[in-house]
């Protein structure tokens, strides 16, 4: 998938634009840096409705080329090299939303399939219908 930023775009459109390719993934935007494998505060956690130019001080609009065979961490460091943007990549765990911080080391397919894997464990022990989606 490619991602545009610049500065008229909301960090929910940047979200959602992702969380469409990859449904058990999510970004979250902060206001401060974090190092590879450690998690960022929720209080740093930035407001969905902000536009990205109101939030860095990089002004740098272009693309972003995410693949599944990248790795969670170096996509959050590509995001601060090139565009000053903090982003913490969260996983989908059951009902819950966890911060991935400590499988940096992990691709996106990987974390997405994690995500699967445990939303789809979840509901079979629910007892709510289950619906198969095809693989990414």
């Amino acid at each position: 998938m490619i991602l545009e930023i610049s500065d008229t775009r909301t960090l929910a459109d940047i979200r959602e634009e992702f969380s469409g390719v990859y449904p058990f993934l999510s970004f979250e935007f902060y206001q401060e840096p974090h190092e590879m494998g450690e998690a960022t505060p929720s209080k740093q956690l930035l407001p969905h409705h902000k536009r990205i130019g109101d939030i860095r001080k990089q002004q740098n609009s272009g693309i972003l080329e995410i693949y599944p065979q990248l790795k969670t961490g170096s996509i959050e460091q590509e995001f601060k090299r090139k565009f000053g943007l903090h982003v913490q990549i969260l996983r989908r765990h059951g009902n819950a939303w966890i911060q991935t911080a400590g499988t940096d080391e992990l691709t996106l397919g990987e974390q997405n399939e994690i995500g699967r894997n445990s939303t789809l464990d979840s509901l079979q022990g629910s007892g709510h219908p289950i619906k198969r989606e095809k693989h990414l």
